[in-house]
């Protein structure tokens, strides 16, 4: 009986590989490539681990005070416990459990690691959404194993790994739920936003939104079921997030999820929108704020949020012609940007010059120093930024042709319309952060970036193959 179990089983791991031999294949070259770059990272950091993984957004410190029992914060310099205004408790929490049990960063280093090249296969089913041709969903698989960006994430301590897996098993739940409207996919679709929302609050808006997509999508059919299920996607999200808004409300007396919309205004956007209005550095405007009589960022919290939200947007008015610039530099930084500096600097290399101002704007009033720029980008490392941000900008406009395409080829439905608005929604948020904009705001949206890219691309060959034989036949 135990040998019968034991072929059984056997045979079940053949099959199971040997059907799904594509998306195994794409998870062990995103294991591949991600511990290939830890490994770099180490050995420049000379096997110093905790400098390897160590984020800048204090979660390495706070899942340290949590094992220590110290609190969600910081001790200051009297000894006094400061609760943290600014991360949500997920992230956290999830690196503070680990280690709890295995007392060592290394599982969470090995945990994260999984967690990072599982998502390319979750990118590829919801590919399956939208199309069944192979060739489009395994491409998309590939490009998420191989994203550079979302490499590097996948062992540093930031939130981007963990919330894109639970965003991603959000999205899995809540598309189907359009095809099949069942108790299941509609309750399991809320606990994973609430998990998400609780990682990165982001994405905090959706639920006021998704049910307007919902009752469009069932318009037909009969909305007693519909509506229920809405109170109870609308009660169980709620019900997630409600011990965090209560922690707040009793930390800082005001119900919300973190002060981090007055943090960016006044770290990233106003001082981007200074530096645009005065042809100065990001660095020197961020600087004259610190700087200023009775300024400290360690003060914004969420009792303190409203007032800060105030003093940037009397700032922000008085310059609407530099705000619409940083917004239009903003939304094309969040296609274009490619990240590749970042990898190159935590892996050891760091450039000699850096230019002083984005480049979209040198390009009109001075066109000869990127060119000089680009002469020396040549010659060094900085060549792989140049390459993958011409990459970006490739993708980005194949982007366009393939949602262009796709929509008329086919028949536009509520999946496709919800995925095309949450790219524009990551892009319209990432606003606030101003000229502080990176790769890394674009990593939750790339399957969907990459898989119009891929259908514009192959609509375009096709095209062009098309006209080929037609003056081909023309000539004879």
């Amino acid at each position: 009986m135990t040998f019968f179990n034991k072929n059984n089983l056997l045979e079940g791991v053949f099959n199971f590989c040997k059907e799904h031999k594509i998306e195994i294949i794409i998870f062990l070259l995103a294991v591949f490539v991600r511990s290939l770059l830890f490994f770099i990272n180490l050995d420049h950091n000379q096997g110093d681990l905790i400098t390897t993984i160590r984020g800048d957004d204090g979660y390495y410190e706070i899942s340290k005070s949590l094992v220590e029992g110290t609190g969600f914060g910081r001790l200051d310099s009297d000894g006094l416990f400061v609760p943290n205004p600014l991360r949500p408790p997920i992230y956290p929490f999830f690196i503070a459990g680990i280690l709890y049990f295995f007392k060592s960063y290394w599982v969470v280093l090995v945990v994260q690691i999984l967690i990072a090249s599982m998502i390319p296969i979750l990118g590829m089913y919801i590919v399956r959404k939208f199309t069944q041709v192979k060739a489009l969903i395994n491409t998309t698989g590939v490009l998420l194993a191989l994203e550079p960006y979302a490499i590097l994430f996948s062992f540093i301590f930031y939130t981007e790994t963990l919330f894109i897996f639970l965003l991603l098993i959000f999205l899995l739940f809540f598309f189907s739920y359009f095809k099949d409207n069942s108790w299941r996919n509609i309750i399991w679709a809320s606990v994973f936003l609430g998990l998400a929302v609780l990682v990165k609050p982001t994405i905090q808006y959706l639920p006021i939104v998704i049910p307007l997509f919902i009752l469009w999508h069932f318009r037909k059919s009969p909305l007693k079921k519909v509506v229920t299920q809405l109170v109870v996607f609308t009660g169980i999200f709620m019900l997630m997030i409600s011990p965090w808004l209560y922690r707040n409300y009793k930390e800082f007396g005001v119900v919300g999820m973190s002060a981090q919309p007055a943090y960016n205004l006044n770290i990233y956007l106003v001082p981007s929108v200074l530096s645009l209005e005065n042809k100065t550095s990001f660095a020197i405007e961020l600087r004259n704020i610190e700087n200023k009589e009775g300024f400290d960022q360690n003060n914004i919290t969420l009792a303190t949020s409203d007032y800060y939200v105030q003093q940037a947007m009397g700032v922000l008015k008085e310059h609407p012609v530099a705000l619409l610039k940083s917004i239009g530099i903003t939304g094309i930084t969040f296609f274009t940007h490619d990240g590749m500096l970042t990898i190159l600097q935590y892996a050891g290399y760091t450039p000699k010059n850096y230019l002083p101002r984005p480049v979209l704007l040198m390009l009109f009033d001075d066109l000869w120093g990127v060119v000089m720029a680009i002469k020396e980008v040549i010659s060094s490392p900085m060549v792989l930024v140049l390459l993958l941000r011409v990459f970006w900008i490739i993708m980005t406009l194949l982007f366009f042709v393939g949602v262009v395409r796709f929509l008329k080829d086919k028949k536009p439905n509520t999946i496709v319309i919800f995925a095309l608005f949450l790219v524009m929604y990551f892009a319209a948020t990432t606003a606030i952060n101003g000229l502080g904009v990176n790769a890394r705001f674009r990593m939750p949206v790339n399957v969907f970036i990459f898989f119009f890219a891929v259908y514009g691309c192959m609509r375009l060959v096709k095209d062009i193959s098309f006209l080929k034989d037609k003056i081909k036949l023309r000539h004879k």
